[in-house]
């Protein structure tokens, strides 16, 4: 089944809600915890593959307030997802990023 941008990118944000709050209760290492952030990481991967022209990654900007390289997966156009427009579909760890992807993939991602 393909999926919508919206509808990914709708999964994404829920997601990642998920994967905080779990954090937050639980810890980075509960098994659920772990497997919401790849969800989330995986669900990234297929938008940044499956629609090239609508998605890129950008080095974020707050790297500083999270300690580590992070990009943000953006979009070339506004989507209204839940009523609310959005310009991105969250930020993904470089670290993990470079599980997922190929270096080759990265810096294509990067250039769009």
């Amino acid at each position: 089944m393909i999926l919508r941008l919206d509808e990914i990118l709708e999964r994404i944000i829920t997601v990642n809600h998920a994967w905080k709050l779990s954090k937050d209760e639980f810890s980075n290492e509960f098994a659920v915890t772990k497997s919401l952030r790849w969800t989330k990481s995986s669900l990234q991967a297929t938008l940044l593959r499956e629609f090239p022209f609508e998605s890129s990654l950008k080095v974020a900007s707050d790297n500083d307030e999270h300690g580590e390289l992070l990009y943000s997966v953006r979009l070339t156009s506004s989507v209204v997802v839940n009523g609310a427009i959005r310009n991105d579909a969250e930020h993904l760890p470089a670290r993990i990023a470079q599980d997922i992807f190929t270096p080759e993939e990265i810096q294509s991602f990067l250039n769009r």
